[in-house]
């Protein structure tokens, strides 16, 4: 008989963690309630670079190819589009960040990342630009609320989604059942709202809100994402997401006029575009102090486990995560230290 394992939570993670089970022998049931708020601010961009210091994003060289190969699988699987190669421009912002883009991209490492200057770079007009600007290689994005609705249709025409909050009262951690129903695995994908539920709410994940515009512009350039104090990303037909704010520990979901007023600033910086805002929106990332995702085993309960915190690199890093996951509950290979909870040991209710 198949073992059963029961997740908490549709989002990227959940969703992810569900293709991997299955994918492995195991029958899956999830949990949701049908609203998905970080997915409202998600912009889905796969950034290969940190553009602080220029530097590779966290395991780069084993996130990006996998990712890349993972979302057009389930594009095909799901029969629909969500997964968008694009090319990013970094605007940069001083002579210093100039010099160290060409020095990193002369180095072999970064070869498949970042394209090497061009006169054409250094003088690009597509934005206020003083110090010219570069190009990164491997970027994509994903459409996140396309991810989700998509998901959510897929499962429930599987019949393996159950609409509907989680309800405490029926969740029994020691029994591994929900609902009445027993369960070999469980696993928490709750996003920002795993702060209100007990199991592991010891662990330090943060609420931080996010927002976002939905505007247009005749001027802006359609096939590349620009960045400089803010990302703009080219939806089609004349527009474009510009995001996005970091709101720490704040987890209300309205918009606000001040972060309309610093989007707009923000682009603004990057040159005179004529924008008109169509949209705004508002969500909530569940984000980590050190920046690394929350996986692993509950220190109490056997077959109880969390896959959360993914952060601004949740659509890169998702994927292998999901994979290396599986392995660790099914056959008990270990988590990369940097990502497996027990680093919270001290906190252990």
């Amino acid at each position: 008989m198949a073992k059963k394992a029961l997740i908490f939570g549709a989002g990227l993670a959940g969703t992810c963690l569900a293709h991997r089970l299955i994918s492995s022998g195991i029958e899956v049931k999830i949990v949701d309630q049908g609203s998905n708020y970080s997915s409202a601010v998600a912009a889905g961009m796969v950034n290969p670079m940190v553009f602080r210091r220029m530097n590779k994003s966290w395991r780069l060289d084993e996130f990006l190819p996998e990712a890349q190969a993972f979302y057009q699988e389930i594009e095909q699987q799901l029969q629909t589009k969500f997964y968008h190669p694009i090319v990013i421009r970094r605007f940069f912002s001083s002579k210093e960040e100039c010099d160290n883009w060409q020095k990193k991209a002369a180095q072999p490492d970064y070869a498949n990342y970042l394209e090497k200057l061009t006169p054409a770079d250094l003088e690009n007009t597509e934005a206020s630009n003083l110090f010219g600007s570069g190009r990164v290689k491997g970027a994509f994005w994903v459409d996140a609320a396309q991810w989700v609705a998509s998901h959510l249709a897929y499962f429930k025409k599987l019949d393996l989604l159950i609409q509907s909050e989680f309800a405490a009262h029926l969740w029994d951690p020691q029994a591994l059942v929900y609902a009445g129903e027993t369960y070999d695995f469980v696993v928490f994908c709750m996003g920002f709202r795993q702060k209100e539920e007990e199991t592991f709410s010891y662990l330090p994940l943060q609420q931080t809100k996010g927002q976002t515009l939905l505007v247009e512009s005749k001027i802006l350039n359609q096939s590349e994402s620009l960045n400089r104090k803010c990302f703009v990303l080219p939806y089609g037909e004349r527009q474009f997401r510009v995001g996005a704010t970091y709101e720490w520990n704040n987890s209300t979901l309205h918009c606000t006029p001040e972060a309309r007023e610093l989007l707009l600033q923000n682009l603004a910086s990057l040159g005179s575009f004529e924008p008109v805002v169509i949209a705004q929106a508002a969500g909530v990332r569940p984000t980590v102090l050190d920046r690394r995702p929350l996986m692993g085993k509950h220190p109490k309960h056997d077959g109880v486990f969390v896959f959360n915190g993914l952060g601004t690199k949740g659509y890169m890093m998702a994927p292998t995560l999901a994979r290396e996951l599986v392995a660790h509950m099914l056959e008990n290979k270990p988590l990369h230290s940097e990502t497996n909870i027990s680093r919270f040991t001290d906190r252990t209710p």
